[in-house]
């Protein structure tokens, strides 16, 4: 995609002090809950039906892959469930492949397992997506969630399948296309990261708060099944994730209106107003906010992060300027759980209040493993008031610029949604990596 940033605000990106290195996680989410790890997978296939995969109407079956990834095993299986003779791993500074000799009717292919490496803690397993190709397909596979619904995949942006099971092969793409695979679903929330207002919901309505969660791979679909042309492709993957310098996610939250009224319980409610932020989404960095929290990964190691809370004004309903506060961002974190030249696994919370209001409070957060290349996963959820997005960009050093896209955008429901448990939580999607 095109740069969508200056060379002058990819230095400025650049230049944040790796002094702001990453805090201890706290605990609380939101007040008084707790925030632990994604939802718990299950074995590839498990309690899915793997294999009996059916798409959206319009796209008819959907094979199973041909090549499985196990997140659990760590090697991608036949339908079989043997592992298939590696030829060469070509393991780069920024990704890792493997050329695979072929079994049946499949010719030699290419596996992509950069983002599959991330091995570990139950955070890392759920990232584990992987593809495999060649010029006749692409094998798709991701590690299965515990009680998901079922999962979309998306190729560039167009759904393709609609399915249970936990691998796909798109017999569909163009060789020698770069394409963009996203696979979605939501899933229940594990009890321990539950909010206190969460699981005292819970026991009104037996309802479980959901995560979302989605899995992003860049595919290079090869121009033929030779194994010198499958080592040329991966060379060719290997020098383009190499430019990457670093990697950052944005998260911020602001109201779309020019004005807004309080809901009971603050300050000033009946004959003022709010100043809001008066935008939509923007990919920008100068825009009006309510929360912005941003951290940065470098490649090369370290990492850097800073949070920002947009002063909250309040004006009588004639216009006349009354007070201005800004709330507190000691609520606000950025981690990095591991992080290596090719991934790192990270997680941010994002919670601040209106510093007139006694109660209520903007909170999100997310659970991500990015890769140098592009590819992530992410999981998490939010209050659905007021607007939130997340931007990933990719900044490169030769050229230099920043490769800018949004990976979550979700529009604000209600005021009322800021006291929880008045609206279920949003969850996390994607909308494509850079």
């Amino acid at each position: 995609m095109e740069p969508t940033q200056s060379a002058a605000s990819g230095r400025a990106r650049r230049a944040l002090p790796k002094a702001l290195v990453a805090v201890a996680l706290p605990l609380a989410l939101m007040t008084g809950g707790n925030a632990g790890a994604v939802a718990s997978p299950v074995a590839d296939g498990d309690r899915h039906g793997a294999g009996q995969a059916r798409t959206s109407d319009q796209s008819g079956v959907a094979p199973s892959a041909g090549y499985r990834f196990s997140a659990d095993q760590g090697r991608f299986l036949t339908k079989a469930g043997t592992a298939p003779k590696a030829l060469r791993h070509i393991k780069g500074a920024a990704t890792d492949f493997t050329v695979l000799k072929g079994t049946g009717d499949d010719g030699p292919t290419l596996a992509g397992t950069t983002l599959a490496g991330s091995a570990g803690s139950a955070d890392s397993r759920s990232a584990r997506a992987a593809w495999a190709a060649n010029d006749e397909f692409v094998d798709l596979s991701w590690p299965g969630v515990a009680g998901a619904a079922p999962y979309q995949v998306f190729r560039d942006g167009e759904l393709i399948a609609t399915m249970r099971g936990t691998s796909l092969r798109d017999t569909q793409a163009r060789p020698g296309a770069a394409s963009e695979y996203r696979v979605t679903t939501t899933a229940k929330a594990p009890a321990s990261e539950w909010t206190d207002s969460e699981r005292a919901a819970f026991r009104k309505s037996g309802e479980a708060p959901l995560n979302g969660h989605t899995w992003s791979l860049n595919v290079q679909v090869p121009t033929d099944s030779q194994p010198a042309a499958l080592e040329r492709a991966a060379l060719a993957a290997e020098a383009k994730a190499k430019k990457y310098h670093s990697t950052t996610i944005r998260y911020r939250t602001f109201i779309r209106s020019k004005w807004v009224t309080a809901p009971v319980g603050c300050k000033y409610t009946k004959g003022y107003k709010y100043a809001g932020d008066n935008r939509g989404f923007s990919k920008a960095d100068n825009k009006s906010h309510r929360t912005d929290l941003t951290g940065t990964v470098y490649w090369n190691g370290g990492s850097s992060w800073g949070a920002h809370i947009g002063t909250t004004h309040v004006y009588k309903t004639n216009g006349k300027f009354v007070a201005k506060k800004t709330a507190s961002k000691k609520k606000m974190s950025f981690r990095v759980m591991s992080q290596n030249s090719k991934s790192a696994q990270v997680r941010g919370i994002t919670e601040a209040g209106n510093p007139y209001c006694g109660v209520g409070s903007i909170s999100g957060y997310y659970n991500a493993r990015i890769s140098r290349s592009g590819d992530f996963y992410i999981s998490g959820r939010h209050k659905q008031m007021p607007d939130h997005e997340i931007i990933i960009s990719g900044f490169t050093l030769s050229p230099m610029k920043t490769y800018t896209k949004f990976l979550h955008t979700a529009k604000q429901a209600s005021p009322t949604c800021l006291f929880k448990p008045a609206c279920p939580a949003a969850t996390i999607g994607n909308n494509g990596g850079y």
